[in-house]
């Protein structure tokens, strides 16, 4: 029996295709690491580094849009400007200051593609921790410094996030 919970009700339409196209996206990924798991060939290396290199890319398309990359609270004003994903990830902002932005998601699409799959509850968080390589990545591009002390497929009531300033 799984201790996963990742259900976040949601009305909007637009969310909920979102969310099934996205999770359409990650049992493609799911399917390709667990073919690769039963070839024994080693995966997690290349999709760790494909996932750090379009992280880099991502990053700098955020820094074009803001002015001020050291204030954390225009980097949660990028998180979450588009009510579609605030939606479709049921985000829920904790703090929003200069120096530290923090959300809850209850909604993980991701990972409701992988249960949706079948997947065990160990499949899940390993394949979380591949899929949270881009967002700490995206992080340290910005400057940033990512904490995730909860996370859905480990069970916990939401994944949270919690990007600080790095000191120097």
């Amino acid at each position: 029996m799984s201790k996963i919970k990742n259900e976040w009700p949601t009305d909007m339409p637009e969310a909920i295709l979102y969310r099934r196209t996205l999770a359409s996206s990650a049992q493609k990924s799911a399917l390709n690491a667990m073919e690769f798991e039963k070839r024994g060939i080693p995966y997690e290396d290349v999709y760790r580094t494909t996932s750090r290199e379009l992280a880099t890319k991502n990053a700098e398309n955020f820094r074009s849009r803001m002015t001020d990359t050291n204030d954390l609270r225009q980097w949660g004003a990028a998180m979450t400007a588009a009510k579609l994903g605030v939606e479709a990830f049921g985000m829920e902002v904790l703090e929003n200051t200069e120096e530290c932005f923090a959300m809850d998601m209850h909604h993980c699409p991701h990972l409701q593609g992988w249960l949706n799959m079948g997947c065990s509850d160990e499949m899940c968080a390993k394949l979380c921790d591949m899929a949270m390589e881009g967002d700490f990545a995206m992080a340290e591009a910005m400057g940033y410094v990512l904490e995730n002390p909860m996370r859905l497929a480990n069970g916990d009531c939401a994944c949270r996030v919690i990007y600080r300033r790095k000191k120097d």
